[in-house]
């Protein structure tokens, strides 16, 4: 990940450490890759193993644990309950965040474009080409999302 975005949240984990999840281990992501059955982005490895789950701007970044100050479900328990409700295609989807209408912000595996899925709409939006990507537009609030 560029050193920027890197720079970016380390300035916001200084100011708040209780708005993210903490570093998980490598086991601990390899574990859920397998029960997602998915080889997850290394942007988001690294993520996840830097900081867990957590606030980045205006996105809320799920992870497996959570953080004291912030709704961080687990993105795998999130994931699996998506790929029952998100329409034929999506068997690999995984979710990284949720917006503030329920509905579900991720990638289908093997694709590393960041979607959010309009329930109401039946559609999906691309809103970053990256995980990365989307941590850069997250951090200069540029995702229209509601969280």
């Amino acid at each position: 990940m560029k050193i920027e975005i890197l720079n970016a949240i380390d300035e916001e984990f200084e100011m708040c450490p209780e708005a993210f999840g903490g570093p998980l281990n490598i086991e601990e992501v390899n574990q859920a890759e397998d029960e997602l059955k998915v080889k997850l982005p290394e942007d988001f490895k690294e993520f996840l193993l830097r900081y867990g789950s957590g606030a980045v701007g205006e996105a809320i970044v799920l992870g497996l644990r959570e953080a004291e100050f912030v709704a961080t479900p687990s993105f795998v328990e999130k994931s699996l309950h998506f790929r029952k409700a998100l329409p034929k295609g999506y068997e690999n989807f995984i979710a990284i965040g949720i917006d503030g209408a329920g509905n579900p912000v991720g990638f289908n595996s093997q694709n590393t474009e960041i979607i959010t899925f309009d329930f109401d709409f039946s559609g999906k939006e691309i809103i970053a080409e990256s995980f990365e990507d989307y941590l850069e537009k997250a951090i200069r609030e540029e995702l229209n999302i509601h969280f």
